[in-house]
């Protein structure tokens, strides 16, 4: 294990904002991550998990405890059945396992392609995009209990993978180690949604798994930034989702609201196209940071913004969709420590 003290955190997440962390610990193996809770325990020190940085604003003052980097990667496939086992370190990057799959010619995650961050950063928040999820692939995860020091396997139904959620994000204790995705010989490529259906129409090739990453990277291209000057960390908001009776009374004044109903009978609503055609903030600014021009879900920050920017401006647009919609929203994105 090796410890570092007074270390940026800034460089190290997608917002490119944020102080130091008091300790700061690479971890490259499970031996790694059980030093780093002794030597937090042993220093009276909160620890925290960081993965790939594109899920958290670290704030201007920093960390004051113990910041554990999971780097542990490898990827490796197992046979069980018709089906294939993909298991993966949880440091690994996403977009690496997403090609290796597509190489394998396996559907199940190829329209999540070009998510940024981490194996384990992707569980934890049940990554989602163009029609999929996480969940619908995920088989269990490997953790240390950063209480006990425990290993455990925590199984699909235990995992309780929900919308941006899962058991993991409402457990800290757990730290994730490995993650095991499932894939089907049966898999067949999902290109329903209308951003997809529309490369489709354009005459895009979208029969095999890579075909279709690549094609999902070119949309994300078009709705994030790509100046390395600017940071962001995608999409700041998560889309509401509401009583069915405030759907209603919404598509009364907005009938082309996109809305998409759910299980319990409520329903999601599209948060970007309310910002954009109800309220008007696509491209909305407070200082240095501002909601994306070609997507209002990201918030985007210039060089030099710090988080108290970025918290100013979120308040601002929840107080508005408050206000004027009678929605309250919720942060994707979260405080770091």
């Amino acid at each position: 294990m090796i410890l570092q003290e007074n270390v940026l955190l800034a460089p190290l997440t997608t917002f490119h904002i944020g102080g130091s962390a008091r300790i700061f610990i690479a971890a490259r193996s499970e031996k790694d991550i059980e030093d780093a809770i002794v030597l937090a325990r042993t220093r009276g020190l909160p620890l925290h998990v960081l993965g790939g940085g594109s899920n958290i604003l670290v704030p201007d003052a920093g960390v004051d405890g113990v910041v554990l980097r999971i780097q542990l990667a490898g990827v490796a496939f197992q046979n069980d059945g018709a089906d294939t086992l993909l298991v993966a370190g949880a440091g690994e990057l996403w977009d690496t396992v997403v090609d290796a799959v597509g190489t394998r010619g396996m559907f199940g995650i190829e329209n999540l392609a070009g998510i940024p961050g981490t194996v384990g950063g992707a569980t934890v928040q049940n990554i989602g995009a163009y029609g999929a999820e996480l969940a619908d692939v995920f088989e269990y995860a490997d953790t240390i209990d950063r209480t006990t020091g425990v290993h455990a396997r925590i199984g699909k139904k235990d995992a309780a993978l929900a919308y941006r959620t899962s058991f993991f994000k409402n457990n800290r204790n757990c730290i994730i180690t490995a993650v095991a995705l499932r894939f089907s010989s049966a898999g067949a490529p999902n290109i329903s949604y209308p951003d997809l259906a529309r490369a489709r129409s354009a005459g895009e090739p979208l029969a095999a798994p890579a075909d279709i990453a690549r094609a999902v990277r070119a949309i994300r291209a078009k709705k994030f930034p790509r100046n390395d000057a600017e940071g962001t960390a995608g999409s700041f908001f998560k889309n509401p989702v509401v009583s069915r009776e405030l759907a209603d009374s919404l598509r009364a004044r907005f009938p082309d609201l996109p809305t998409f109903p759910q299980e319990d009978g409520r329903v999601k609503l599209a948060l970007a196209w309310l910002l954009d055609h109800a309220l008007s903030l696509k491209g909305y600014a407070g200082g240095p940071v501002r909601l994306y021009e070609k997507q209002p879900l990201v918030v985007v920050a210039r060089a030099g913004a710090r988080a108290h920017d970025v918290e100013a401006l979120a308040r601002h647009i929840a107080e508005r969709v408050q206000k004027e919609l009678g929605i309250g929203i919720e942060r994707e994105v979260e405080l770091f420590g």
